[in-house]
């Protein structure tokens, strides 16, 4: 299932990125459906993504956008790959 699953987020980066430079904006929605698949059927595709966003910033700032843009199904996947914040009050087990 999950090859099939992968061939399917092949498929639609592969037509996004064929379409990107067309006038109807069919890429850009095209290449992040993809993606979303290719994140949701991989723990490594999300550690990655998750590593990515905590080192820039602005990558981050990017993806909470449209995390708050997103339908809800789209944002819960996208919503995993948040960077995971230390908690500062929590004291150490002894």
């Amino acid at each position: 299932m999950k090859v099939l699953w992968w061939s399917v987020a092949a498929l639609m980066i592969l037509l996004g990125l064929l379409t990107v430079w067309l006038p109807i904006p069919t890429g850009v929605p095209l290449m992040a459906l993809g993606l979303v698949v290719v994140i949701a059927t991989s723990r490594k595709a999300a550690r990655l993504l998750r590593n990515r966003r905590r080192s820039t910033p602005y990558l981050n700032g990017a993806f909470t956008w449209v995390e708050d843009r997103s339908p809800l199904r789209f944002a819960r996947i996208l919503k995993r790959t948040r960077p995971r914040r230390k908690n500062p009050d929590a004291t150490p087990n002894e």
